[in-house]
C-alpha cells in the first residue's frame, strides 16, 4: 500500500541467480565474487557472471537460494506467473558469494563494498549501486573487522543492510554478520505472527518478518 519499490535497487548477496520468466525483467548486471573455484563450482573464480550453477556439495541438493530470495524481493506481479515480490517494481543486482559448502567472509565483505558502490581492486565498478543489500546468510561467530569495515563503508555511501538473524534458535549476538553494527537484523515469524521455532532471537533483532513456509519462484 505504501510502495512497490519503483526506482530502488536491491543487491541480493547469495548463491547467484537463475533465469526465470517471473524475475528476468527486474534483474540488473551482477557479479560473481567467489574466489575459490572449488566453492564456485563453475570452473573459475571471480567474474562478471553471477549465474547460479547449483551448490550441490555431494550431500545436500542445490538450494537455488539466491533465486528464491530475489523472487521474494522483486518477482514481477500481475503477469500470471509464479508469485508477486514484496517490491515488484524494484530492480535486483545479483551478487554471487555462496557456493558449494558456503562462502568466505572476505568474499562477502568485498561484495558488500562493491554492491554499495565502493571500489574493489580488480573488479569493474558497479553501475547500479544498491540502496539496499540483502544478506540471507550467516554463521556463528563475532563480527570480524573486515566485515564491519565493509558495512561501515556501505552505510556511509547511503546503503541499508538487511541481514537474516539466523535459523539456529539461538541468540543473534552469536551470529555474523547479523550481529554487526549498523545493520537491520531480521528474525522470522510464522503466519500467525509468532516467532518461527528455528529463528534466532535477542535484543539484537531489529525487526521480524514472515519466514516460515514462504513461497517464491524456483
Amino acid at each position: 500500500d505504501v510502495t512497490r519499490g519503483a526506482g530502488a535497487v536491491v543487491a541480493v548477496l547469495d548463491t547467484g541467480i537463475t533465469s526465470h520468466s517471473d524475475l528476468n525483467a527486474n534483474i540488473l548486471p551482477g557479479y560473481d565474487f567467489i574466489t575459490d573455484p572449488a566453492i564456485a563450482g563453475d570452473g573459475n573464480g571471480r567474474d562478471a557472471d553471477p549465474s547460479d550453477p547449483g551448490d550441490f556439495d555431494g550431500i545436500y541438493p542445490s538450494s537455488w537460494h539466491g533465486t528464491h530470495v530475489a523472487g521474494t524481493v522483486a518477482a514481477v506481479t500481475n503477469n500470471g506467473v509464479g508469485v508477486a515480490g514484496t517490491a515488484p517494481l524494484a530492480k535486483v543486482v545479483p551478487v554471487r558469494v555462496l557456493g558449494r559448502g558456503g562462502g568466505y567472509d572476505s568474499d562477502i565483505a568485498d561484495a558488500v563494498i562493491w554492491a554499495s558502490g565502493g571500489t574493489v581492486p580488480g573488479v569493474p565498478a558497479n553501475q547500479n549501486p544498491a540502496e539496499v543489500i540483502n544478506l540471507s546468510l550467516g554463521g556463528q561467530g563475532t563480527c570480524g573487522n573486515t566485515m564491519q569495515s565493509a558495512i561501515n563503508g556501505a552505510v556511509g555511501r547511503g546503503t541499508t543492510l538487511v541481514i537474516a538473524a539466523g535459523n539456529s534458535n539461538a541468540n543473534v549476538s552469536g551470529f555474523s554478520p547479523a550481529n554487526c553494527a549498523d545493520v537491520i537484523a531480521v528474525a522470522s515469524n510464522t503466519s500467525t505472527g509468532a516467532r518461527s521455532s528455528f529463528s534466532n532471537y535477542g535484543t539484537g533483532i531489529t525487526i521480524s518478518a514472515p519466514g516460515s513456509g514462504i513461497v517464491s519462484i524456483g
